[in-house]
């Protein structure tokens, strides 16, 4: 905390510390757009009663010091610009919350997530350091990587695209242009999932070729 010493005439009037406080708390709920109280939880760190800063008439300002976090243990900087100037630095405490999705049971390596898959639980956030999901609709057909137990919170390292073509299988090949469709068949040369672009050998010609996967399981080829 840094403090600029007060003028002689400045001490007659205080600023109070709870205030300070205040405007400390006012700021990181504006900030952090704490409309929801249950989501977030901000702790103003202590700070010693017998402060004695001259009141800021013309309004303190505020502000996130230079690289300071908007979550876990942080600070405010509060700046006094008059009459007499004056600045320290509020300590604070922010935890946030939400309701992710985490395992409901146990999960077997490469499995397709469903609905019944899934559960939220809340967290606190700002102390989980892996990634998550608050979306059903964003795992809900994705595969695991690997198993997980029940309650583990599933982040976008857990899952991946559900594996559409296996190297090996036979597949559909479809090109088109314009109002001519033709469709082939192909032995796929490598896996992948929908959008990804594999090498397929057309069965008939031999002739190796690539092209998109589609939602269907066919691979889209030019002509």
């Amino acid at each position: 905390m840094a403090l600029f010493p007060l003028s002689a005439t400045a001490l007659a009037e205080i600023h109070p510390v709870a205030e300070i406080r205040q405007a400390a708390e006012e700021f990181l709920l504006q900030e952090l757009d704490a409309a929801n109280a249950e989501d977030i939880n901000i702790e103003i760190g202590q700070l010693d009663d017998r402060l004695r800063l001259a009141y800021c008439s013309d309004g303190l300002k505020a502000r996130f010091p230079p690289g300071g976090r908007r979550d876990g243990n942080t600070a405010v900087h509060l700046q006094c610009a008059g009459p007499v100037t004056w600045q320290l630095y509020v300590p604070a405490t922010v935890e946030r919350y939400a309701q992710v999705l985490v395992a409901s049971r146990t999960l077997p390596r490469q499995h397709t997530l469903t609905n019944g898959d899934l559960r939220f639980q809340r967290i606190e956030t700002s102390r989980h350091a892996g990634s998550y999901h608050e979306d059903k609709s964003a795992l809900v057909g994705q595969q695991t990587r690997r198993s997980m137990r029940p309650g583990q919170i599933i982040g976008t390292q857990h899952v991946t695209q559900r594996e559409i073509v296996s190297r090996g299988q036979r597949v559909t090949l479809l090109a088109e242009n314009g109002s001519i469709a033709i469709r082939m068949q192909g032995e796929a040369l490598e896996n992948g999932t929908r959008g990804d672009r594999i090498r397929v050998k057309n069965t008939s010609s031999g002739r190796v070729v690539e092209g998109e996967i589609q939602p269907s399981g066919h691979v889209r080829v030019s002509l």
